[in-house]
Order: structure tokens, then C-alpha cells, then sequence
């Protein structure tokens, strides 16, 4: 038996808009912004090799229903003639449902390990538009991927599967940390399905060209909230926090995209003190280092 490790970091989203090509997933994703976590997504594999193909994917050991490393999983056993017996074994850092990017990095690190262990002779970019593909097909994600493979605070400026998107980076300093509250998950297709999805695009264009015209931090935590407040999706709630974490010295906090969840960006003096304000107004809080390493066999 082969066994396989890899590792994603998670990635909250703070704007985006949509970008779809029927007929050409490749095409397909997101323009946005959003950044990398510390905290991520662990994958293990275990390959055998068998007279056919069967998978099995767990959660902290456990078997569980992850049906986007499934997905993932088997389109890289259609791949290849040989079969295999594999168990996927996943360990999540962060909350599922919060815009915290688990689905698409479930879906990268997957990809790699699986494509390792069962030999599959395939390139970083093309394991990352497998996962790409299956992140759309699952209703879980349009452009995710794309900056997990790159990783740190990036900009989306050209959407598509990686390999046919343009990734940016905003330059950091390493002493910023992101501090993120999560109250509860949101589904996805009911927020893409809106009937206003085109004026929340509009909203997401605009906000992405700002940024660009001022590429740094305390930008891109302003059209950050300028943008969930202009689109109607930020919840009482998170705005709340929102104001609580500028108060308490936050140099920008908007909600994540999209779930019900806020994220500041934060001098890790002042930290503490957020992380505490968010668990009295009820969420699930964590803090976490921006991670500049994009997905990767460990």
C-alpha cells in the first residue's frame, strides 16, 4: 500500500464576481480577491491496487460523505488503466460553509495526492484544473483554486482554471494576522442563483479595478466591505463584528465570500482582543498567519 500527504491552505474570499462559459469549464471561474490561511486542509491517501476502482473518503478518520475529493478522485482513476482501492482521509483546521475556502482546498490537495499515489503522470497546473472542474460540477466554488496555487493575499484579475487565470499579489508585512469569526454556513447556490447576480458582479468589477489603482492591504479590507455592504450580502450580525474590530484596531474587516462569517486583518498585538470580542457575540473564533505556500505534497 502506497500512502500519499498533501496540504492546501484554506482561502477566504472578500469580493468576487462571476464569470461563466457554458460549455468550457476552463474558462469558467471568478475574478476577486481574497487570502491564504495557515490553516488548511490535510490530506492522506492510501493506494492498493485492485481489480477495480473503489473509493473511500473519511473526515478526522471517520467516514464521511466529502464528495469533492471523491469527484476529484475519480476523474484521476479515469485517467489511468490501473485500479485501485483508495481511502482519503481528510483533517480540516477551519469551519465548513464560512466562505474559508475547504471545499477548493479539499479539492488541490486531494488532487495531488491521489495523482502521487497512484502514479499518474500529470503536471501541478493540470492536477489543479481537475480540481477546478470539480469545485464547479459540486456547486462548491468557481475560482478558489486559483489562489490556493498561488497563495498570500492574491487578486483574481482574470478568471479560468489555473494555467488560464492572471493571479496578483498584494505585498504584506509578516506581522498582520487574519482573525476570522464564523457564525454559520451558508449554501452557495442560493447566493449565485440570486436574481441581482449580475448588479453584485458589476459591484465586484468595480471594486477589483479600485484595488488594483491602490494594491495594499488597508485597500483591500475598504473595498472589501465596501463590497458586501453595496451587494446586501453582510449579515447584522458580522457587521457588528466588523465595527468591534475596527474599534479595536483593525485595519479593515468585511465578511467572508460567502458565508456568515467576518475576517479582519490585524497587527498581532491587537488580536487577542478581537478574537475575544468575536466569541462574545457568539462565533467560532480562530486567528491564523497568511500562508505564502501554495498547495503541496508534504
Amino acid at each position: 500500500m502506497t500512502t500519499v500527504e498533501a496540504y492546501s491552505p484554506a482561502g477566504l474570499s472578500g469580493f468576487f464576481a462571476t464569470h461563466i462559459v457554458k460549455g468550457d469549464l476552463l474558462r469558467t471561474g471568478a475574478i476577486g480577491g481574497g487570502i491564504t490561511l495557515e490553516k488548511g486542509v490535510h490530506v492522506t491517501v492510501k493506494a492498493e491496487p485492485s481489480e477495480k476502482n473503489s473509493v473511500i473518503t473519511l473526515l478526522n478518520g471517520k467516514k464521511a460523505d466529502m464528495y469533492v475529493a471523491r469527484r476529484v478522485a475519480e476523474e484521476l482513476l479515469s485517467l489511468t488503466e490501473d485500479c485501485f482501492n483508495l481511502i482519503i482521509d481528510q483533517r480540516i483546521d477551519v469551519p465548513v460553509g464560512g466562505g474559508l475556502g475547504t471545499s477548493g482546498a479539499s479539492a488541490i490537495a486531494t488532487a495531488l495526492a491521489v495523482a502521487k499515489a497512484i502514479n499518474l503522470h500529470i503536471t501541478y497546473y493540470k492536477a489543479a484544473q481537475i480540481a477546478h472542474i470539480a469545485e464547479i460540477l459540486s456547486g462548491t466554488g468557481l475560482g478558489t483554486v486559483s489562489g490556493l496555487v498561488v497563495s498570500g493575499l492574491v487578486l483574481i484579475v482574470k478568471p479560468g482554471a489555473p494555467g488560464y487565470d492572471k493571479v496578483e499579489r498584494i505585498l504584506v508585512d509578516d506581522s498582520l494576522r487574519v482573525v476570522i469569526g464564523f457564525f454559520s454556513p451558508i449554501d452557495k447556490k442560493k447566493v449565485l442563483g440570486r436574481k441581482d447576480l449580475d448588479k453584485i458582479n458589476e459591484i465586484g468589477k468595480e471594486v477589483l479595478n479600485r484595488i488594483l489603482d491602490d494594491p495594499t492591504p488597508e485597500s483591500f479590507m475598504k473595498y472589501c466591505l465596501h463590497f458586501a455592504k453595496s451587494s446586501g450580502l453582510i449579515s447584522k450580525r458580522v457587521l457588528e463584528c466588523v465595527e468591534t474590530a475596527l474599534r479595536l484596531g483593525a485595519i479593515g474587516a468585511s465578511q467572508t465570500m460567502i458565508g456568515d462569517a467576518v475576517f479582519a486583518l490585524a497587527d498581532k498585538d491587537v488580536v487577542e482582543n478581537i478574537v475575544e470580542h468575536f466569541k462574545k457575540a457568539g462565533a467560532t473564533a480562530l486567528e491564523s498567519r497568511i500562508s505564502w505556500t501554495p498547495a503541496r505534497l508534504l
